[in-house]
């Protein structure tokens, strides 16, 4: 997503924007560098839920205020988890993936963007509302944690649709549901997990 406003911003102010990922601590290491960069207007954090209220909720001693070391410049968009499943996973529904699980429990693994960031948070409040146990594998960011469950060495994985969408049309991924009241634009044929 900071790629695609970055062409634009680029377009728009007629220099580059540079997009630089720093990965780990749920967003909270990339939260530091830029609370710590100086305050000229060239740095710019993208901010989300795990940098700006989660991590402050879970963490008492973050190296950042979100709210004294940053000011909101723009909503750039909502973004929804899909729960998507390695396609060995012979789940094809919500259902059918609960019922696996709990005939399994324990076996299985799911991956998340780091302890306390918003997909292992997903995740935690899905097993505890379906009765799972499902073995938690936190990464350094959602985009190895991808990586990992397209070659299968774990099993299922909520994420924003942004990091898994072409994934999913490529086959690559099997999405279940997504969780947001309304089914997505960009996947109209992928249920809600209501």
């Amino acid at each position: 997503m900071a790629r695609s406003i970055a062409q634009e911003l680029t377009k728009a102010w007629g220099q580059s924007v540079i997009i630089y990922n720093v990965p780990g601590a749920g967003g909270s290491i990339g939260a530091d560098k830029v609370a710590k960069a100086p305050a000229d207007g060239y740095t710019l954090p993208m901010g989300h839920i795990g940098t700006l209220a989660v991590n402050p909720s879970l963490y008492p001693k973050l190296p950042y205020n979100p709210v004294k070391d940053f000011a909101p410049v723009a909503w750039v968009a909502r973004v929804p988890n899909v729960l998507v499943v390695n396609p060995a996973v012979p789940a094809k529904t919500v259902k059918e993936l609960v019922a696996y699980a709990q005939s399994k429990p324990g076996q299985l693994s799911y991956g998340s963007g780091g302890n306390g960031s918003a997909t292992n948070l997903a995740t935690e409040y899905f097993k505890m509302q379906a009765g799972i146990a499902v073995v938690h594998i936190p990464y350094r960011g959602t985009a190895p944690a991808v990586t990992d469950l397209i070659g299968g060495q774990i099993q299922m994985l909520f994420a924003g649709a942004p990091a898994l969408i072409g994934h999913i049309k490529s086959g690559q991924l099997r999405a279940l549901a997504v969780f947001s009241p309304k089914r997505l634009e960009a996947m109209p044929d992928l249920p809600t997990v209501a």
